[in-house]
């Protein structure tokens, strides 16, 4: 039985945009299986101009205000009760035909994941799309065009430089990771609090395709004046590292991920000033005992003790130049690749392994061993992982019994021969 999927709407004083938000969840190529909708406290027509969407079978609900955060995880709860993926539209936005369809297959083709997001255009007041030198649409463009130069830049690192994907418009999760991380009671950032967290994680896939819009216009949340945002971003990311102290001390892996996202931090253009963030680090620790403090410094450990967390960096000196900026960014680089190689194998060497998996598990691939049919498939041929995944896929692919099989209807020996 395939999954089903709930779209959730928290609708404010959006009577102008909720129409063509609903109209495009509604024309999905996908149909969702319901679609819920809270109305909190408007003060416009909103509601009136939903009511004629009751017929089409969507679930509108109306009560006072209690805040954009409030409103999400309360639709979340409703729409988890019968359906698996939730993805969250904020009134204002809306989707592209197949946005549904394209994050189900993302979500299939990543099984391990929890969040899905796309890429996104921004529209204006009156839904046109508007130019990427567009200064109210510049930055956004901008924080996704940073894979473009990098295209090995990880959802944390990515996330680290800046928001990228923007808005919980842009969230298509599981509806049970969705329960377990709630929305918190940011103005501005409930997203950005929930998309960092599940990067560490390791818990979100990408489709590089544009599948949503985001509107901008007068009344969106975030205004010209920094403040406030600066303030929130510091504070949010306090709350992160005091809510995730835990699962930091207990796993390397997604320390490794953390890294990464604090050091693209120092270089963000999301308004988190990581300087001060260190500040009010040591404004916690002020009233922290020494004997705590050195306590703590013994009692965390992991692998990051037993070498030298620069020694790559630090031997970059060889004689021939000074060291420089630019000598440091080569090997960084160089290191880049090298890490790059290394998931790389690891990524091949785990679907080996599950396609050596499925060959061993199918009865009718034993059938033919035993005939003496199948034979390809079994050669481990290359030297690396990635070598060796591609030339199993080649003779499965050239692979008679296999062939046979697939055209008799065997799942397992179709998804051998194309690689799935």
């Amino acid at each position: 039985m395939p999954d089903r999927l709930a779209v959730v709407i928290p609708v404010y004083n959006h009577a102008a945009y909720i129409g063509e938000a609903l109209e495009s969840v509604l024309s999905q190529s996908r149909r969702p299986d319901r679609v819920l909708v809270i109305d909190d406290g408007s003060k416009d027509d909103s509601l009136a101009v939903m009511e004629p969407f009751r017929a089409r079978g969507v679930e509108i609900h109306g009560r006072e205000n209690r805040g954009a955060h409030n409103t999400i995880n309360e639709l979340i709860e409703r729409a988890s009760e019968d359906c698996q993926w939730i993805s969250i539209l904020n009134s204002d936005d809306r989707y592209l035909p197949q946005r549904f369809e394209t994050c189900l297959a993302t979500a299939a083709a990543n099984p391990g994941k929890s969040v899905i997001s796309t890429r996104l255009e921004v529209i204006d007041a009156e839904g046109q799309r508007m130019a990427e030198d567009e200064p109210r649409a510049r930055w956004f463009y901008g924080v996704q065009s940073l894979a473009d130069a990098q295209p090995d830049l990880s959802p944390a690192e990515w996330l680290g430089r800046g928001n990228f994907i923007a808005t919980t418009s842009n969230v298509f999760a599981r509806a049970d990771y969705l329960r377990a991380n709630p929305f918190r009671p940011y103005r501005f950032n409930h997203d950005y609090f929930f998309l960092a967290g599940a990067a560490w994680r390791d818990q979100i896939a990408l489709d590089p395709g544009v599948h949503m819009q985001y509107r901008v216009h007068g009344s969106n949340t975030i205004s010209t004046h920094p403040e406030p945002l600066i303030r929130e971003m510091l504070r949010m990311h306090l709350d992160l590292l005091r809510h995730y102290a835990a699962e930091l001390r207990a796993d390397p892996e997604l320390r490794v991920r953390f890294y990464d996202y604090m050091r693209a931090l120092w270089d963000n253009i999301s308004s988190c000033h990581a300087g001060m963030l260190h500040v009010m680090v040591a404004q916690l620790l002020q009233n922290v005992s020494e004997s705590d403090i050195e306590t703590l410094a013994q009692s965390v450990n992991g692998p990051e003790f037993e070498i030298s967390p620069n020694r790559a960096l630090a031997g970059g000196y060889d004689g021939t130049e000074p060291l420089s900026l630019a000598t440091l960014g080569k090997k960084v680089e160089q290191l880049r690749a090298e890490k790059q190689r290394i998931q790389e194998d690891r990524d091949a060497s785990r679907e080996l392994l599950r396609l050596k998996g499925d060959l061993l598990r199918s009865r009718w691939i034993s059938l033919g061993s035993l005939l003496g049919r199948v034979k390809a498939p079994r050669r481990n041929i290359g030297k690396t992982p990635a070598e060796k995944l591609a030339h199993f896929r080649s003779d499965c692919q050239k692979d008679g019994w296999l062939k046979l099989g697939s055209s008799l209807g065997s799942k397992t020996c179709r998804d051998l021969r194309t690689g799935k």
